[in-house]
């Protein structure tokens, strides 16, 4: 079953329903530039009333590791255990960057041509989130050529980049990847969710696998 990751959360509410309409992960976004950052004292403060099986990852762009850590330990709740189950490296981070968290790693790339994904090879991530290339580190809202992907194995792929109820079926029963990320796909303005369309994607994501 592939899964499904709502990235940009903001706020209780769009967690909730994300959550609620079978989301597999929620992402949090700490990179301060993004019209989606969130300070990661409001991020705890959503982290700790969600459910515990809820899978939380933060994302970051360039951070330095104490930084990363300082978050990442910031969201633990009182139980002691981890407030996020994954982090996602969305910069130009090295292997080495992506190693030794002892949580779920999520490496992204930005696509510019097909010869981008041999860059894969080099890293020890858990799940590789392709997008297609963009100005800037803010997710491109548009997708890379799909058949750059044919012949490669896609069981560690997480698809990202244009997704929305329009292509979300087709992207999968073509692609077949691990799992998809949405985000402005499903988005009123940046940072803000509508409801309806993100039950209506995770829908057409769940049916389509």
């Amino acid at each position: 079953m592939v899964k499904v990751k709502v990235c940009g959360i903001t706020n209780l509410a769009d967690a909730e329903k994300a959550l609620e309409y079978g989301a597999d992960a929620l992402g949090f976004n700490f990179y301060p530039p993004s019209p989606r950052y969130l300070a990661p004292d409001e991020a705890r403060a959503i982290v700790r009333q969600l459910p515990a099986r809820s899978c939380n990852v933060a994302l970051f762009v360039n951070e330095a590791k104490e930084r990363i850590r300082q978050i990442l330990a910031a969201g633990a709740p009182p139980d002691g255990q981890s407030g996020y189950q994954g982090v996602q490296f969305h910069g130009e981070e090295s292997p080495d960057d992506c190693s030794g968290w002892g949580i779920r790693v999520i490496k992204a790339f930005r696509l510019k041509d097909k010869h981008s994904l041999d860059k894969i090879q080099d890293f020890p991530a858990d799940y590789y989130l392709l997008d297609s290339w963009s100005p800037g580190y803010g997710g491109s809202g548009a997708s890379f050529p799909w058949e750059w992907l044919e012949g490669i194995d896609t069981g560690k792929i997480i698809l990202s980049g244009g997704l929305n109820l329009d292509n979300v079926a087709d992207a999968i029963r073509r692609l077949h990847p691990y799992g998809v990320d949405v985000c402005s796909g499903v988005e009123v303005r940046p940072g803000v969710k509508d409801h309806e369309k993100i039950k209506r994607f995770i829908r057409a994501a769940k049916e389509a696998a």
